[in-house]
């Protein structure tokens, strides 16, 4: 199992931190996803990495992009 952290901008609010979780938990891989609002940080655990094309591809449509 990897742990990485990424950090996003634009997050700002519960409906923020509930779609970000969706749409990365979506990815294939991924096992585990916890956005945390005031710092911007989403803590990703995977059976493998997942790049930052892979995280803004999903959230291509939102306001949040990878730092």
């Amino acid at each position: 199992m990897k742990k990485q952290t990424i950090k996003l901008s634009g997050l700002t609010c519960p409906a923020c931190k509930k779609i970000t979780e969706k749409r990365i938990g979506g990815l294939d891989g991924v096992t585990n996803v916890e956005t945390t609002i005031e710092t911007g940080l989403v803590a990703i655990e995977a059976n493998r990495e997942i790049s930052a094309q892979e995280i803004n591809n999903v959230l291509k449509d939102t306001p949040y992009k990878t730092i």
